[in-house]
Parts: C-alpha cells; sequence; structure tokens
C-alpha cells in the first residue's frame, strides 16, 4: 500500500473508520492528561524531581511518536483490507469474463471449418429448404452452446444467408467487421453497435471468414452473438454472495463501464475515474465518495481480448463497518499467526517505554519518600505531592497501553478476518471455475457426436480402414484444436472403438468397452443429453502404462434420418490431472514475486472424501480423506471457512460446494457434487 497515497487521503479515510477514529480520540485525550499531570508536577514537584519530570516529557514524546505509527497502521490496514476485497471482486469480474470469451475464440474457428457450413455457402444456389437444413443446424449449435444469442451466416458481400434470431430482420450487412473479418486469417473481436444487431446497442460479435478445405476460396462469415449481458448478470449475482455492498464494472480502454452490477448507482455508459498504476482511487458519484480499484486481467493462455479493465466501486461511509472478527481470539492469533510481528511491534514498543516509566515512577516513589523526612519544608511538601502526579501518570500511562493492545487486537482479527474472507471467496472462484470449464465439455461432447461423417460412417453395416482412418483424422483435428482433452474416440452401439484422436491410443480400437457410462450413452436418443463417467482411473487415460482418474464426457451418435436410433457413442477423455491443478493454483494467494505463498494448497474433492485434484505434494488423487461434517453438508452454492490451528500454526480452511453454470448441473439432468477445499496460512 503506498504510503504517499494513504497520507494523501488519512483525514477522509480517518473519518470513515469509526474504530480508529475512536482510538484516536481515545489517545488524544489521553495524552492531553499527561499534558496536566506532567505541568502539575513542573509546578509543584520542579525543585526535587526536575529529571524525573524530563524524562516522564520524553516518555510522553515517544508515546506520541507510537501513536502516530499506530494510527498509521491502522488506516493502512483496514484501507488495505477494504481494497483487498474489492480488487479479488474486480480481479475475478475481468478474468472469468476473459476466460470465458477464450472459449468464444475456439467456437468460432472451430464451427467457421464446419463441413455443412462450407457446402452450404459453396452451393451456387440455395433453396429455401438449404437454408431451413442449415439453420437447423446452427439451432442444435446454440441449444448446446447457449451463451449465444444470434449466429449468422453471411456471403462476401455481405448477405445474411442463413440466421436463427426471428426477430432479427437483417437481410444484407454493411458493417465493416464483414470486411476486416474477410481479409484476417484468425477470428475478429469486435464489440460497438452493428447492423448486425439493429436495436440492440452494444453487442459483442465474434466473426471468422469461411473458406473452402479444398481450395482455399473465402466463401463467407460466420458471426456469433455473444449473450454479454446474460453472461454479465451471472458474475455479478455470483460475486455478490461474497463481496457484499461493492458495485463491479468492467471499463473499456476510455473509462466507460459497458456492464454494472448497480444500473441505478453508476449505470453503463458513463465515463468513471480510471487508474491502473494506483493501489486505490477515492472518486465521487452522485456526492457520495467511493473508494475504487482498477485490474488489468491476466489473461487466459496468451488470450487477453479486446481492452477492458475490472472496476469495483465501495461505499466509504460503510466500507470500513463490515465484519472485523469481534470473535476471534486475538491472543491465539498473536501467537501463532504467521503475520502477526509485523503488527504487534507497535505493541512491543509501547510495553518497553511503559517499563521505563514505572521504573521512573518507582524511583521517583523512593526520591519522594526520601525528600518526606528531609528539613526543609518546602522539599518536604513536594516530597508528599509527587506520589500523587506520578501515580496519576501512571494510571495514563497504563490506559495508554491499553489502548494500544486493544488497538492491536483488533488490528490481529481485522487481518485474521480479511484471511478467512478471502479463502472462502476464493473456494468458491476455484469452484465456478471448474463448472464452467466442465460445461463446455458437455456442449463439445454433443455437438462433435452430430457430425454428419461420423453418422453416415456408422449407418453402414461394415466399416473398413478407409472409414477409420476419415475418423480417425477429423478426431485428430479436433483434438489439436481442443487440448484439454488427450483422446477422443468413437464406439458402435455394442461399445467396441471403432476410431481415436490419439495416435498412442489406436492399439485400443476394436476393443470393446464395458463402463456404465457407455451403456448409459448407447440409451440417450435427445442430442440435448448427455453422460459423464464417475471419476475413476482408466487405462483410457493412463500415463506409462498407470491408470488415472479422469471424467469421460459421452453423447450418443444417432441416425441421420432417424435421430432416435442409436448408432454408437463419442467419449471424449478430459485431462484433469494438470487441468485441475491449473484451476487450483491460479486461485492460490501469491506473494510479492508472484510465487504461491507458503502453506497455501487447494484441492478438489467429492463430499465422500475422494480426492479430485490436489496441489499438495502429501495426497494423491483418487485416494479418501475425513472431510469436515461442515463441508459435506454444504448444500450447492453454499461455501464456509474455518479458523484451524496444525501444529502451531494458525489456517484458514475455505470450503465451497459447485452450483453448475447455466443450465449445466443445474438442469439437475446431470448431478456431480463437488466441494474445492482452500487451506491457507493465516
Amino acid at each position: 500500500m503506498d504510503p504517499l497515497l494513504i497520507e494523501k487521503h488519512s483525514n477522509l479515510l480517518l473519518q470513515s473508520m469509526p474504530d480508529t477514529s475512536g482510538c484516536v480520540n481515545r489517545l488524544s485525550r489521553l495524552d492531553r492528561q499527561w499534558t496536566m499531570a506532567t505541568m502539575t508536577g513542573k509546578i509543584n514537584c520542579n525543585r526535587i524531581a526536575q529529571t524525573l519530570i524530563d524524562f516522564i516529557i520524553k516518555t510522553q514524546d515517544n508515546f506520541s511518536d507510537l501513536k502516530q505509527n499506530l494510527i498509521e497502521i491502522l488506516i493502512t490496514e483496514n484501507t488495505g483490507k477494504v481494497v483487498q476485497e474489492i480488487s479479488g471482486a474486480a480481479q475475478v469480474v475481468i478474468d472469468i469474463l476473459k476466460r470465458n470469451l477464450f472459449e468464444r475464440t475456439a467456437d468460432v474457428g472451430f464451427l467457421a471449418t464446419d463441413e455443412e457450413l462450407i457446402r452450404f455457402l459453396a452451393a451456387p444456389e440455395r433453396s429455401a429448404h438449404d437454408v431451413a437444413e442449415i439453420e437447423e443446424r446452427l439451432r442444435e449449435y446454440q441449444a448446446k452452446y447457449t451463451v449465444y444469442n444470434e449466429i449468422l451466416v453471411l456471403d462476401t458481400r455481405g448477405r445474411v444467408c442463413a440466421h436463427l434470431d426471428r426477430n432479427n430482420r437483417i437481410s444484407r450487412s454493411s458493417d465493416p467487421l464483414i470486411d476486416k473479418t474477410l481479409k484476417t486469417a484468425d477470428y475478429v473481436e469486435t464489440f460497438r453497435e452493428s447492423d448486425l444487431a439493429p436495436g440492440a446497442g452494444k453487442v459483442l460479435i465474434y466473426s471468422q471468414a469461411i473458406k473452402s478445405q479444398k481450395t482455399g476460396q473465402t466463401l463467407g462469415v460466420l458471426c456469433l452473438h455473444f449473450d454479454f449481458a446474460g453472461e454479465m448478470a451471472g458474475i455479478f449475482s455470483n460475486l455478490a454472495k461474497l463481496s457484499t455492498e461493492t458495485i463491479l464494472m468492467v471499463l473499456d480502454e476510455n473509462g466507460t463501464a459497458i456492464a454494472s452490477s448497480d444500473e441505478r448507482t453508476a449505470p453503463a455508459g458513463r465515463r468513471y475515474p480510471m487508474n491502473r498504476k494506483v493501489d486505490f482511487q477515492i472518486v465521487g458519484i452522485n456526492g457520495t465518495s467511493y473508494i475504487a480499484k482498477t485490474v488489468e486481467t491476466k489473461g487466459y493462455q496468451g488470450f487477453f481480448g479486446l481492452p477492458w479493465y475490472g472496476y469495483a466501486l465501495k461505499r466509504l461511509d460503510i466500507a470500513f463497518s463490515g465484519n472485523s472478527g469481534e470473535d476471534l481470539d486475538a491472543d491465539s492469533i498473536r501467537g501463532k499467526a504467521h503475520f502477526s510481528a509485523r503488527l504487534t511491534h507497535v505493541e512491543d514498543a509501547s510495553e518497553n517505554v511503559l517499563s521505563d516509566l514505572e521504573l521512573v515512577v518507582q524511583n521517583g516513589e523512593i526520591m519522594a519518600a526520601k525528600k518526606c523526612i528531609e528539613h526543609n519544608i518546602v522539599e518536604q511538601m513536594e516530597g508528599r505531592a509527587l506520589p500523587h502526579i506520578l501515580n496519576e501518570i501512571k494510571k495514563i500511562g497504563d490506559q495508554v497501553q491499553s489502548v494500544f493492545q486493544h488497538s492491536t487486537d483488533g488490528l490481529l482479527k481485522l487481518v485474521t478476518a480479511s484471511r478467512l474472507h478471502e479463502t472462502q471467496f476464493l473456494a468458491g472462484l476455484a469452484i465456478d471455475i471448474m463448472d464452467r470449464n466442465l460445461y463446455e465439455r458437455a456442449n463439445d461432447c454433443r455437438w462433435w457426436a452430430l457430425t454428419p461423417d461420423f453418422r453416415k460412417i456408422l449407418e453402414q453395416h461394415e466399416i473398413d480402414h478407409v472409414d477409420r482412418d476419415h475418423m480417425r483424422r477429423i478426431l485428430g483435428y479436433i483434438n489439436n484444436l481442443y487440448t484439454v482433452y488427450t483422446n477422443l474416440f468413437v464406439y458402435d452401439r455394442k461399445g467396441r472403438i471403432l476410431a481415436c484422436s490419439n495416435p498412442e491410443d489406436y492399439a485400443k480400437e476394436g476393443s470393446a468397452l464395458n463402463a456404465g457410462y457407455v451403456s448409459q450413452a448407447l440409451k440417450i436418443k435427445n442430442s440435448q443429453h448427455y453422460c459423464v463417467s464417475d471419476f475413476l482411473a482408466t487405462e483410457l487415460y493412463a500415463n506409462a502404462g498407470q491408470s488415472r482418474h479422469t471424467y469421460i464426457y459421452n453423447a450418443s451418435i444417432t441416425a441421420l434420418e432417424n435421430p432416435s436410433d442409436v448408432l454408437g457413442g463419442i467419449g471424449i477423455v478430459f485431462d484433469s490431472e494438470p487441468q485441475f491443478k491449473d484451476m487450483l493454483n491460479d486461485v492460490l494467494p501469491r506473494d510479492s514475486n508472484g510465487q504461491i505463498m507458503e502453506g497455501a494448497e487447494g484441492m478438489f474433492v467429492e463430499p465422500g472424501g475422494k480426492i479430485i485434484s490436489t496441489t499438495s505434494p502429501d495426497r494423491r488423487v483418487g485416494e479418501s480423506i475425513q472431510l469436515d461434517s461442515d463441508f459435506r453438508n454444504l448444500k450447492e452454492g453454499e461455501s464456509t471457512v474455518k479458523l484451524v490451528e496444525e501444529d502451531g500454526n494458525l489456517f484458514a480452511v475455505g470450503c465451497a460446494h459447485s452450483e453448475g453454470y447455466r443450465e449445466y448441473k443445474r438442469d439437475k439432468h446431470y448431478v456431480n457434487d463437488v466441494l474445492c477445499i482452500l487451506r491457507v496460512r493465516i
């Protein structure tokens, strides 16, 4: 936290911190009492106790320095807690969004190579029946990848050849993105008003040129209209559970809000003060002061997308009145928390000064006793007065020390409460990332099962090596684009593997699968349905001959003319080991060098205790552990956190229960309870 920035706003911040303001007022009152007692001593005992009084004045000056140090620490730590909270929320807003949009770039790139779309655009003439067929195919895609409001296919002159939204009356587009896309080898990401979505305001569109796979000729443009408003509403809703009273936004490069969690107070479309280089800002909105934080995205797998930023606002008058950990044990934190030393040094220094003061008081009492038996009547009178003054100063010193200790106790509780909140927040973030990732897997298997060539080949009575090689090429092409899978395989209605994407698994072709998920997939007659294996070790996810645990997503492959006729299925093997571990590592707190903090670890685990993934070298995937009953009993979307002592150290242990994403796991078609548990050293 920048000390100059804290100093600049110290008065305004202090006014917003009731506990810290109370501490300042108490110390100021005691300081005045100390000054009055010292002045009384000077007037009444200066002849016999000048040296003592000078030392008492010096001690008061030392306390004043410590008081100022304490106030600075209180303001800094309180501000740091709020900034950390709103920074974390702003970071999640932008990074979760970018993770999602990364998937969209893969979608548009893959769908633009769809053979049916290419065949449709390459035809010299397109009948109404042709349009209806291709729109039905696009509707199947949209039904699975529900993040899209509209899908459009245009020719090279901007004429709309097919699209899905019947309320969109567009027939031709003159949007410059069409020409730009035709000239671009990769996808184009556009966010603004477009005649592709008339009257919709600013829209987020992913476009890519559709080209003939044989000749390379550019045939047209595919446009995917992302449900930006719906996505942001979901993100804001999830974060509202753990980041209360915070306004969250996404800002563009000019500081204009393109999404806001509070349209009434801070509407989208307005520009907001944005400074990415400072720890925080104090901004005014409608006459109210807010503490604000702007964050850049960390990106995802090299994707950063459009120059957007996460932004968070919290009203100053309520920012510092939340949970400060009053129910925590300050003594336990003081002795066992890793961070406590940096907060208790002021308290330790005040104890040292007070100890010196007590010694001075003791010496003064001895001196007073001696002066009381002196022959000099003036010295006798001063000797009798001195103990009362010293006793008053000692009382004041004790009260000052009590304020210091109370304030330090509050600091220890505050920082610990902040760590507990952060750990619970991060556990919820990790499980949300997992749900969002696996949502895409459920979409992939269902869409790839509709590949026309798979359906045509499986309809044949005999499948020869030419057919098998063709399926291998298709699967391999998909797998090269979607690297979160180690293998994709097609099987017939007997569960026999016909083709694999991974050459290392070609030897498995011809073998029959007797797993439960295969028989379950072969019963599916609805293209919207899928099934997933239990999280089990399988030779289909082996490394060096050793079976490993994973999920295999499956969908049935049905006949083209009779979709109720199940011909076989497709299985996609999720590369769970690195993918899940990366998700956990991504959310674990890091130090100033970007390294995961010592003692921080995480795991995904089933409520029964089976470990799905772990960052701990002392645990193994697939083994079972005993879980806290409070963790086991969490319901979907719930989370909790506990302060736990282990081997003399304190840890925040947060747990969150998955709740799915969009329709994934929420429609109850697929039930898979998973917990994320994070442990962070306090």
